[in-house]
């Protein structure tokens, strides 16, 4: 019998660390089948896997559960594969101990930087996956000789190049995969074709394709061009992607003697060498991708700035005439009508003078929050200067235009926007002017809708303010 969608939603989620338990478990299986006979595996994603989840939801961090579960993830899926209880045990403590001390370092970072998108988050990042691994090394070393017929130096050596390569890899997949809580990416002003956008894949490809040719030493770093034109023009977790795949085709490759770089396998400190430099060729295009992501970001903010008001968070005078002329632009196009408010805050000065302009500020910023909560979507609330703010309203007639301009009258008027210093709740009425415009000709413009609302707005006041007046 099938249940219900409705059912469904109200079945319970499986707990946070049963999903830990399970994510660890999978990624020790993985590596444990490509684990070479009777040795350690270079290829390990528990390790990355668990700690980017750690410090990418911190909660989940604080939990000791979280951790019980990644523990018991490691020494299942050793059991499960026949591993003797003692090795198990052992391997399994420097994981955790592995883990433990990447958490410790990265813990203390903000989310930005985690998210990988600040200048110095690969920095962070090499220091902490290079202090974890060392960790681990350090103590799951000793079973070299009881386990794996292999010195404690040599074991050392083996364990901390492939996290470190691991964590360089794949926690970057992990910190910047997309969320739903991610802000929107900024949009360039002039899109890209899919021929552009496409290009950075294919030199990428390229480069490949002349490796597999050209062979020898450089071979190792002939990808190179081709990551960083990708980490310059593609999110993060894409750049993040293609190195991790890149690199680990590198190795595969290596391994299979596609590459001829004379290199030997059975010497210890020639697989150190080659991990270390995989890991390292893998740092570069990240810290571009970085570094392109921070001055977006700061792009953002500055753009932000400009448009919008500081205190209010409403657009700023130029940036709502724009927006108004380009509503009258596609007015013109359809034919729709277009209508701006002009409001006023009644009495402001009052406030002002009985408590205080910070109580001012308050009335303002509360004023804007319930103004915006009752216009459309595609309606712009913008701060004129003082008290005065404005509204476009796009493909609206008279009779919307003035419904509109008395919701936002009747509402604002029914809230409390601030407290006074006795905590009494302070109210607030608007006097508002409509214009509205039909003829979509050159003659009609912003200034002259502007003026024309600001004389409805002077007749409001006049006849006794809080209400509406229409142009």
């Amino acid at each position: 019998m099938l249940w219900p969608m409705s059912r469904l939603r109200h079945l319970p989620h499986p707990p946070a660390w049963a999903g830990l338990a399970l994510l660890t478990f999978l990624g020790c299986i993985v590596g444990i089948l490509a684990r070479p006979i009777g040795f350690l595996s270079a290829f390990w994603p528990a390790n990355a896997l668990l700690l980017g989840l750690l410090v990418r939801y911190p909660q989940l961090g604080q939990r000791a559960s979280s951790w019980v579960a990644g523990a018991a993830g490691f020494v299942l899926a050793d059991l499960c594969t026949g591993s003797p209880p003692v090795m198990a045990l052992w391997l399994n403590s420097a994981n955790m101990f592995d883990v433990a001390v990447g958490w410790l370092l990265l813990r203390r970072l903000d989310q930005p930087t985690l998210r990988l998108q600040r200048t110095t988050s690969p920095l962070y990042l090499l220091l902490a996956a290079t202090a974890a691994s060392a960790a681990g090394a350090l103590v799951g070393c000793g079973a070299g000789p009881a386990y794996f017929s292999t010195p404690w130096a040599e074991m050392a050596a083996l364990w901390f190049s492939a996290e470190l390569m691991n964590y360089l890899l794949l926690l970057p997949l992990v910190l910047a995969a997309p969320h739903a809580d991610d802000p929107a990416p900024v949009v360039p002003a002039r899109r890209q074709s899919s021929a552009l956008r496409a290009a950075p894949l294919a030199a990428l490809l390229a480069g490949e394709g002349i490796r597999a040719l050209v062979g020898g030493p450089g071979a190792l770093v002939f990808a190179v061009p081709g990551l960083l034109w990708c980490a310059m023009n593609y999110r993060i977790f894409t750049t993040s992607l293609l190195s991790a795949t890149i690199c680990t085709w590198t190795l595969a490759a290596v391994a299979l003697g596609l590459f001829d770089l004379n290199f030997t396998p059975a010497h210890a400190d020639e697989v150190l060498s080659l991990r270390v430099g995989v890991s390292l060729l893998a740092l570069g295009p990240l810290a571009v991708a970085c570094a392109n992501a921070a001055g977006a970001e700061t792009l953002r903010r500055l753009d932000h700035a400009v448009r919008h008001d500081g205190l209010t968070g409403a657009l700023a005078r130029h940036a709502l005439m724009e927006h108004g002329e380009r509503g009258l632009e596609r007015a013109r196009a359809d034919g729709a009508g277009m209508a701006v408010l002009m409001i006023d805050a009644d009495h402001f000065k009052q406030i002002n003078d009985r408590h205080g302009h910070h109580v001012g500020d308050e009335v303002l910023r509360a004023l804007t929050r319930v103004t915006a909560a009752a216009l459309r979507p595609q309606d712009r609330l913008g701060r004129i200067g003082g008290e005065e703010f404005a509204v476009v309203l796009p493909s609206v007639s008279p009779p919307e235009a003035e419904a509109i301009a008395e919701r936002l009258r009747s509402q604002v008027a029914a809230e409390a926007l601030a407290f006074d210093a006795q905590g009494q709740s302070l109210y607030a009425t608007l006097s508002i002017g409509v214009a509205h415009t039909a003829r979509m000709d050159d003659s009609v413009d912003m200034g002259r809708l502007l003026r024309a609302a600001d004389a409805a707005l002077y007749r409001a006041k006049a006849d006794g303010r809080n209400r509406t007046a229409l142009a």
